[in-house]
């Protein structure tokens, strides 16, 4: 049910989701979808929710047995991939207000993981982080927000702007000074 409305908000928007089109797109009775979602609102409550648990159980599986730099390294890969698997601007377009309501709520609790993942990168002596990891966890947050709401043409853009932001370097794989790569196109 909650892929189902996840794809129907994405699609139509969150104020066009109705649990009746949930139930159709599910294969599940109506009765059904409102045992476990009595509202429209709690159902986007829970898709919210199962979001974050997917990107707290994808940064813990990503960080397991990594320290020092290549614990943010990886943190900051799951970020990006996050920020990849959003449809460019499709729920920004259909619902500006809903979007920005559901960033206002993704900013601190994004913020917050990063910042424990930049903890835990700072006990390490071998990593040293140019800012406090409360300031850079906002700032990569803010940086891959922005990346969603105004999406690059260059799809290594968000990872490059992230990584400088972590002062790590750029990878010459991912990026070539000067060089704008067309979305979707890899660099070799």
């Amino acid at each position: 049910m909650l892929g189902a409305a996840r794809k129907l908000v994405l699609q139509h928007g969150a104020r066009r989701l109705s649990l009746t089109d949930v139930a159709a797109l599910a294969g599940v009775s109506r009765p059904t979808v409102y045992r476990y979602f009595p509202s429209k609102e709690e159902l986007i409550d829970a898709l919210g929710k199962r979001e974050y648990r997917r990107f707290n159980s994808t940064m813990d599986k990503a960080l397991s047995g990594t320290t020092g730099v290549k614990r943010l390294e990886a943190a900051i890969d799951v970020v990006v991939a996050f920020l990849k698997e959003q449809p460019p601007r499709g729920l920004v377009d259909l619902e500006p207000g809903f979007t920005q309501d559901q960033m206002a709520q993704v900013l601190p609790m994004m913020t917050e993981a990063l910042a424990a993942v930049l903890d835990e990168c700072c006990s390490d002596d071998s990593c040293t982080l140019a800012s406090p990891p409360r300031e850079l966890a906002g700032a990569i947050a803010r940086i891959a927000l922005s990346h969603y709401i105004f999406p690059d043409d260059d799809d290594t853009a968000a990872l490059c702007q992230i990584r400088a932001a972590a002062s790590l370097p750029l990878h010459k794989a991912s990026h070539r000074r000067g060089q704008r790569q067309p979305r979707g196109r890899q660099s070799s």
